[in-house]
């Protein structure tokens, strides 16, 4: 093993990750990888150690969680012309570089293709891959044929859960630690990463409890002043107590209101989430991609000393807008969204071309050293199982059952639909079941009282019934009618008037989805999780799912189809585009290989003379 290999090795983040300050840059996980050796049980298992110890990352660490993490590391040869890392990609794999030469090739969202670093014997990169997974921001190839040490990030966050001393002594960069100990919510994504998380300002805060803390100090300084001259009325105190809580638990509220009052920007959008405590909570929320503008406010003196304003993040949306209001650092903040935003652009970008690459590689039959993806393995054949026919009356009493009880979520294939929560049956139906209900105690005390009329109250609850049960029935069908739905392509709203009678569909494709938002109105609502998510589109107005159960699972089920949606459509484009390139590259091949044809020339009117 060469000498140069135990180096001093250089903290580079992702692969690809530029940093602006010192021009390095970092790397990703490995989408191909040859003679791939692991290197537990090896005789260089001292020398990897040492690798390791020259690490940053790993320079704290003791001896024996040192060979923990050695006993992880694989080694791998990679030819010249191969492809390491991806910019686009996700990525979980950090390298050394024992031998040979890599470059780092950034591509910015034009698609200008740039060499930003070159990678020697001795670097590390990758470190925010291995730690977070997030994904790359730059491709890296090898220029000289190369041996590498990688290490996964399954397997070291395993080491870590069973180790935790290994956790406790990586000395990670501090971009990375502040978002590993970011605060998780629960509408994260597995591989969303928190990028900024904000509350309000604190001189917000200040200016709300200015008064409550007045009034308290009134409080405190008038019972002390009395008692002071009345040493004996200890009601005094006591009284003084009691009414100072009132502002002390107004300070609190106001305080907690501060703290659940979140702006977040990730690595897939930008949120604003609301908790009033218990009584209420909203959610807005926009994807990256559908940003188009973000305007920027600071208003007054204090917030031009302090650096607070608002930022107003704009969507195609008819009321597309995410207002982070009187937040610290608007222009930091801005600045975040903007840098994020061009990451998901150039990686996009960079996939396309990467992908264009390979397309010109196949057609003129050019290698390119790297592992094609195998297919994935087709299921195995299921046994024809004998099932037992249902009867019809089951059948009957089945569909009478779901038509009374249906299912508040219901998944069919890929489409999931929707009802409005049983809460917001009870009004509609509140009159005329009073009225079932009284009709039914009538007709029950008159029997009871006089045995022989029990014809005629008969045939009066029957009467009462004839015009009762069907408007209990035109309630509850109108209820049941109305359906939200969400496909792999389409969002659906149906209003439906009872009986079929009329029907009332709005559909809209999922890539016009600019921004979705939640509430919760209530204490009783967020008790019995129920609320309604506004969905805003581009052209086909707001979609509102009313009163729906947990709303933040509709909320995030319709992000997630949304995000599948989008890369599904820039996947088929680029197969669109690599078949156009193929078509020309064929017309191309046609034309360089037909023979040329002699130009036949008309005859002049001398020769015909």
């Amino acid at each position: 093993m060469p000498q140069t290999c135990v180096g001093i090795m250089k903290r580079c983040g992702r692969c690809g990750e530029i940093e602006r300050a010192n021009g390095s840059a970092s790397c990703f996980s490995s989408l191909s990888e040859y003679v791939t050796i692991t290197v537990r049980g090896r005789n260089d298992m001292p020398n990897v150690v040492n690798q390791l110890k020259q690490v940053p990352l790993f320079a704290n660490l003791k001896k024996g969680d040192l060979k923990a993490v050695a006993q992880l590391v694989k080694r791998s040869q990679h030819p010249a012309g191969s492809e390491i890392c991806r910019q686009g990609r996700l990525g979980s794999t950090a390298y050394i570089v024992e031998s040979g030469e890599l470059r780092v090739i950034h591509v910015d969202p034009q698609g200008r293709r740039q060499e930003v670093k070159r990678l020697a014997a001795g670097a590390f990169f990758g470190e925010t891959s291995l730690l977070l997974g997030e994904p790359r921001d730059a491709t890296v190839e090898v220029v000289q044929d190369a041996t590498l040490l990688s290490l996964d990030k399954d397997d070291l966050d395993q080491l870590m859960h069973e180790r935790p001393s290994v956790l406790e002594a990586l000395d990670m960069s501090p971009a990375v630690e502040g978002k590993r100990l970011a605060h998780h919510f629960t509408w994260q994504d597995p591989d969303e990463i928190i990028i900024v998380h904000l509350h309000k300002h604190k001189w917000v805060l200040a200016r709300h409890i200015i008064f409550p803390i007045f009034v308290l100090l009134v409080d405190l300084v008038g019972c002390g002043y009395y008692w002071a001259h009345n040493f004996d009325q200890f009601w005094v105190l006591i009284a003084g107590a009691l009414l100072a809580l009132v502002p002390i638990a107004f300070i609190t509220y106001l305080y907690l209101d501060h703290e659940n009052d979140h702006y977040v920007v990730t690595n897939k959008r930008v949120v604003h989430e609301e908790h009033v405590l218990i009584f209420r909570e909203a959610r807005t929320e926009a994807p990256l991609r559908a940003v188009q503008d973000i305007q920027e406010s600071q208003v007054g003196l204090l917030a031009q000393i302090w650096d607070f304003g608002d930022l107003i993040i704009e969507t195609a949306g008819e009321h597309g807008h995410v207002v982070f209001r009187e937040i610290p650092d608007p222009e930091g903040t801005r600045e975040a969204i903007l840098e994020q935003i061009n990451r998901v652009q150039a990686g996009s970008r960079a996939q396309e071309m990467s992908a264009l690459r390979d397309v010109v590689r196949r057609h003129f039959g050019i290698s390119a050293d790297q592992e094609e993806a195998m297919s994935p393995a087709e299921p195995p054949s299921k046994k024809q199982r004998f099932k037992l026919k249902t009867p019809a009356w089951l059948l009957a009493f089945r569909q009478v059952f779901t038509y009374f009880l249906p299912p508040l979520r219901h998944e069919q294939g890929d489409t999931i639909t929707w009802r409005k929560h049983w809460i917001a049956l009870l009004k509609p139906i509140a009159i005329p079941t009073l009225l079932i209900v009284a009709a039914t105690v009538v007709a029950i005390i008159t029997t009871w009282r006089s045995p022989a009329n029990w014809m005629p109250a008969l045939i009066g609850y029957s009467t009462a019934l004839v015009f009762l049960f069907p408007w209990w029935l035109w309630k509850f069908d109108d209820w049941q009618n109305d359906i939200y739905q969400v496909t792999t392509t389409r969002i659906i709203d149906v209003e439906r008037l009872p009986f079929y009678l009329r029907e009332d569909r709005r559909e809209a494709s999922l890539g016009m989805i600019q921004n979705i938002s939640l509430d919760i109105p209530d204490f009783v609502a967020k008790l019995l999780n129920y609320g309604s998510v506004t969905i805003e589109t581009a052209g086909a107005g707001a979609f509102t799912f009313s009163l729906v159960k947990d709303p933040r699972s509709v909320q995030a089920e319709i992000f997630r189809r949304v995000d599948a949606f989008q890369n599904r459509q820039r996947q088929a484009e680029l197969e669109r585009r690599q078949a156009e390139m193929l078509d020309w590259f064929s017309v191309y091949d046609q034309v360089r290989h037909s023979k040329p044809l002699t130009p036949r020339l008309a005859p002049s009117p001398l020769q015909e003379s």
